[in-house]
């Protein structure tokens, strides 16, 4: 089905007997293609079928596709140094093989990209270094996607979640929105009212030198210099 196995057994008949069995094609549908094909094949010999079925990638109805099944928040190791991470799992229940990436963006960070391909039938967990501060209550969102993250077309899950190291982390599913990647302009930032913040901090974009905002400077820059013409 769509060039994966989805059913395989062994069959013996005798001369002049037929037999007919029941095969569920549903699990091995490429919910990213329109046109399918059905192959049926024994020693010696094939049949093929072709049928046109739209499928919404992201909801999919019983056409089985990758989905987030858990997001934790906590705290871990990227690049030998110690960083908020999100643990984020996903499954594959179908018999097909998706090329998935995982984007995360949370109040601070801007987006962690990650590949994101799972075995048919397998499941994985990615650790996502976090920009956040450690230790403090995060709140984000994971999608899942193949393709590009701008368009619906390859859309195939997306989950916000809230918590931090050491407790558990909540977790609700939204409806997949595109939207534009950090390298883009005018690209997208996640906002949560409940974890919005502070103001010096959203205008320096998270930047900071020595734990200060980096628009003080600009404004200190400024200040400096209306004070030095007073001076003369």
């Amino acid at each position: 089905m769509d060039e994966q196995r989805v059913h395989s057994a062994d069959y013996r008949l005798d001369q002049n007997e037929s037999r007919t069995n029941e095969v569920n094609i549903t699990p091995g549908l490429n919910a990213n293609q329109d046109n399918h094909t059905v192959t049926f094949s024994t020693y010696g010999n094939a049949t093929q079928f072709n049928f046109t079925r739209e499928i919404n990638s992201s909801d999919s109805g019983p056409v089985p596709t990758p989905h987030i099944t858990d997001v934790e928040v906590t705290s871990g190791t990227v690049k030998g140094e110690s960083s908020a991470v999100a643990n984020v799992t996903i499954a594959n229940p179908s018999k097909q093989l998706y090329s998935t990436k995982l984007m995360v963006h949370t109040v601070r960070t801007d987006g962690s990209l990650y590949p994101a391909s799972v075995r048919p039938g397998d499941s994985r967990t990615i650790t996502v270094e976090l920009l956040d501060e450690d230790g403090t209550e995060i709140a984000g969102e994971a999608r899942l996607y193949t393709g590009n993250m701008s368009t619906q077309e390859g859309a195939i899950d997306q989950v916000e979640f809230a918590g931090q190291a050491g407790s558990d982390t909540s977790t609700w599913n939204t409806s997949y929105e595109p939207v534009r990647p950090t390298w883009m302009d005018d690209n997208y930032e996640y906002e949560n009212a409940s974890y919005e913040p502070p103001l010096d901090e959203k205008l320096s974009r998270g930047y900071d030198f020595a734990g200060v905002p980096l628009i003080y400077f600009p404004v200190a820059l400024l200040v400096g210099g209306i004070a030095l013409r007073k001076l003369r």
